[in-house]
């Protein structure tokens, strides 16, 4: 009779130890099981530290400047941040936007790491209000009436008609504009008032005396005012930009000499609530507030009109971008939201009861999201939606890692998470493994393809250390009593030493350094046991372990 193992693979909490599947452990620790072989994982290694930010939780790579270094942006455990890059391609401000620290933020490379850290160290509200009030509108002192053409005698021979026949209604709004050319949404307008074109025989006084409204106050970037006219119920277009300090223009711009249309009308500051950023296609930004998913104008990201918005029936915990669409989860039912413009966006409930347990558990894995609820890990995408650790976890053991701790990452093709209760990987199909590492928060540096993580006031860089000491436990074999007089082993490895350790009925009964992938002798006296459990520990890689009653059987 012999015990052997290959192919190792993960644990399967759920089962019992005598159920699992040949190659599945009952322990699977601080390993790296992706070849097949007992591998061990290594240990983070720092590479930065974050000095000036209190216990940082929070963690983004901005990849620009620095000599190629970029820089770490960093906040403190008393936020949520989240952060995306800007959509514009070849933004000459390598403009950054984060949500989570008060109201949405923006930033650009030169204000983000001015100083000595820590950064962001500088930023703007996002978005651009609208000016508090509407412009006024006047007469200019030279609109008077001129007098009627007489002849020789002093009779009148042709009244003028005053305002001229081409006198238009006209009104203004005014909007505000940034250093960054973002243009926010108009004013109320002003009142309506008669102007007309100047020319040859048309009389004098077809301008407008505008005053302008003074610009909003707050932590904004606004550098310049633009007026706008519209006539005779025709649109908006562009009579002047102005500095932001001008409190008033003259209009004497003729119709033919208007720029282009307004095109801000409906582009809305982000609410102060805003949530969960995320970058979409097509040059859109989304985040949520409350039971709200906004998006902002496509390739706008300072623009969130409200008619863009999709409202729920639950409140929303968070979004993530999956290559079918933007997965929402609640606190009741997951949904999918699918489309390529931010003005045509639609919702589909995905039928399955599993509310979201932890915002920064939700980890966009390609095709679908994975994400924690009360009863495990919950796939949602456009297959629909499933509890995808039904066969790995009982409620009971999900309930003990503390599903509302997790914080989790996609690294290497597995859904990394951070919890209360430890750090596990999880692969669909192959089960899961735990690591004795701890975390604040982390980053996937896609650029890099290197998870970075928050350990105390540092950066360290997963898998860049030394390798761990390992250990996996076999499943329990059932042996007829016996029938188990097992007199040698061997273990197949890379490299040694390694530590073999055998269990009979739960006692153990050799813990042996393997030296070298000969045989090796068992004690005996244990023919009677009945349950086999076979431990490997060490920091080599292992390709095979066998256990065997005459050394003909080993191979």
């Amino acid at each position: 009779m012999k015990l052997q193992h290959g192919a190792f693979r993960g644990e399967l909490p759920i089962l019992d130890a005598r159920l699992l599947p040949e190659n599945n452990a009952q322990v699977a620790r601080n390993l790296y099981l992706r070849r097949g072989t007992l591998k061990p994982e290594r240990a983070p290694a720092a590479v930065a530290s974050l000095p000036g930010v209190t216990s940082p939780a929070n963690l983004y790579h901005y990849d620009v400047g620095n000599d190629g270094d970029g820089f770490w942006f960093s906040w403190s455990s008393a936020y949520d941040v989240d952060v995306a890059r800007s959509p514009i391609a070849g933004d000459e401000h390598a403009r950054v936007y984060w949500t989570g620290q008060g109201a949405p933020k923006m930033s650009s490379l030169s204000m983000a790491t001015s100083g000595s850290g820590p950064y962001p160290s500088a930023w703007y509200q996002l978005g651009v209000p609208a000016p508090p009030s509407a412009p006024t509108v006047a007469e200019p002192g030279d609109r008077v009436a001129p007098d009627p053409i007489t002849n020789g005698n002093g009779d009148v021979v042709e009244e003028i008609a005053y305002p001229p026949r081409t006198a238009l209604e006209t009104a203004y709004v005014v909007t505000c504009v940034t250093a960054f050319g973002e243009e926010g949404p108009p004013s109320d307008p002003s009142g309506f008032i008669l102007r007309w074109n100047s020319g040859a025989e048309i009389p004098a006084g077809g301008s407008v005396e505008v005053g302008l409204p003074p610009i909003p106050s707050g932590n904004l970037d606004i550098v310049a005012k633009r007026l706008y006219r519209v006539e005779s119920g025709g649109q908006y277009q562009l009579v002047a930009e102005l500095p932001a300090s001008a409190i008033s223009y003259t209009d004497s711009v003729n119709s033919d000499a208007l720029g282009r249309t307004l095109q801000s009308l409906d582009w809305d500051m982000p609410s102060p609530a805003l949530r969960g950023l995320v970058q979409m296609p097509n040059g859109i930004l989304a985040g949520f507030f409350e039971n709200t998913v906004a998006f902002c104008e496509a390739y706008r990201p300072h623009a969130w009109p409200v008619g863009y918005q999709l409202a729920f029936d639950d409140p929303v915990v968070g979004v993530a971008v999956v290559s079918g669409g933007l997965v929402v989860v609640t606190t009741g039912q997951p949904w999918l939201v699918t489309g390529s413009s931010p003005a045509a966006m639609a919702a589909m409930k995905l039928d399955v009861n599993q509310p979201c347990a932890a915002k920064r558990s939700l980890v966009d894995m390609g095709g679908y999201a994975l994400y924690a609820s009360p009863d495990g890990l919950v796939a949602a995408g456009g297959d629909g939606a499933r509890v995808v650790t039904r066969e790995v976890f009982s409620r009971e053991q999900w309930q003990a890692i503390n599903p509302a701790s997790i914080h989790a990452y996609r690294y290497d093709g597995r859904y990394l998470a951070f919890s209360d209760g430890g750090c596990f990987a999880f692969t669909p199909g192959e089960g899961v493994e735990f690591f004795d590492i701890d975390a604040s928060a982390g980053h996937y540096d896609v650029t890099r393809d290197t998870l970075y993580l928050v350990q105390g006031n540092g950066v360290s860089a997963w898998g860049e250390g030394a390798a761990m000491t390992y250990r996996w436990r076999s499943r329990l074999h059932e042996v007829p009593p016996g029938a188990a007089g097992f007199s040698c082993a061997k273990v197949i490895a890379r490299d040694y030493p390694v530590t073999l350790r055998l269990i009979a009925d739960g006692e153990k009964v050799l813990e042996h350094e393997v030296l070298d992938a000969g045989m090796f002798r068992l004690p005996a006296g244990f023919a009677l046991s009945r349950d086999w459990e076979i431990e490997i520990e060490g920091s080599q890689e292992v390709h095979s372990v066998q256990v065997a009653t005459s050394p003909g059987e080993l191979v």
